[in-house]
């Protein structure tokens, strides 16, 4: 039986963001990689010396990726880059969307290493204007259509599963995936917030689901199967905004947090992690 007090969030970062987000866990180099949308930086952290790199990017970041070449896959308001995490040099990949009210959000890879990435708008949620794309080769399509703002995704371990938020609507929804197509069908819902908005996502090694829960103060494990909630971690700050699984054993859940212009939290905006395992 899980007890909370096994997963006490501590906080790992701090430099007053606004907004971080998307943490991605790179196995090979034992690296965590995570953004700060506003500040336009993608930050790259070994967690054993904390030494810490920063990577600019063109206007607002939404998500930033490791592929299996080691190289970050950036989804910026002007295009998806390609970027080298030695040398920082870019290489422009695709802009699929062409609404300039939009910036692209949370992305993730496929188990084929496509890039799927999901918009919303730039500074006010405009209804059905998002969508979700997928980028292979440097070619995009569009999965989903008619979101508001396209948040946290992932997939079942056998890649027969995919969920997605749409944080507007409060929804997880698991799609059966054919992955050698790259198709997405027979949507339903698999969690229905009410409180609190469901944010970023991650799936662990029992193909559980976290969320993580923004304005909800908690990262919750549900199962991904009943969609029933197995049990939830509480934060310190109000705002959680996505998590990852990482570590040497992947004993670690890393959470990303934000501030918000009423909140006076002291460690808003951090990045924290708590034992799992």
């Amino acid at each position: 039986m899980y007890r909370a007090d096994m997963f006490e969030p501590e906080l790992v970062f701090y430099a007053g963001s606004s907004l971080l987000e998307g943490p991605v866990w790179d196995d090979k180099n034992e690296r965590l990689y995570f953004i700060s949308i506003l500040d336009e930086i993608i930050y790259q952290l070994d967690v054993e010396t904390t030494e810490l790199k920063t990577f600019k990017t063109e206007g607002p970041v939404g998500a930033a990726v490791i592929d299996d070449e080691g190289m970050l896959i950036s989804a910026e308001k002007k295009g998806i880059y390609r970027i080298d995490p030695d040398t920082g040099d870019r290489t422009f990949v695709a802009h699929p969307n062409e609404d300039e009210r939009l910036r692209y959000n949370d992305g993730k890879l496929d188990p084929k290493g496509r890039f799927f990435v999901g918009t919303m708008g730039q500074n006010d949620i405009i209804k059905n204007a998002a969508a979700l794309y997928v980028i292979e080769n440097g070619e995009s399509e569009v999965l989903l259509k008619d979101l508001s703002l396209s948040n946290g995704l992932g997939w079942s371990h056998d890649g027969k599963a995919f969920y997605h938020i749409d944080s507007t609507e409060k929804t997880v929804t698991k799609y059966d995936y054919d992955v050698e197509e790259k198709r997405l069908a027979n949507g339903r819902v698999l969690i229905q917030l009410e409180d609190s908005t469901p944010d970023g996502l991650c799936v662990d090694k029992c193909d559980d689901i976290w969320i993580a829960e923004y304005g909800g103060g908690r990262v919750c494990k549900w199962d991904s199967d009943t969609g029933e909630k197995i049990f939830e971690i509480p934060m310190p700050v109000t705002n959680v905004t996505s998590c990852c699984i990482g570590g040497k054993d992947n004993e670690y859940l890393y959470i990303t947090t934000a501030k918000d212009h009423e909140d006076d939290e002291d460690l808003s905006g951090g990045l924290f992690r708590a034992r799992i395992r």
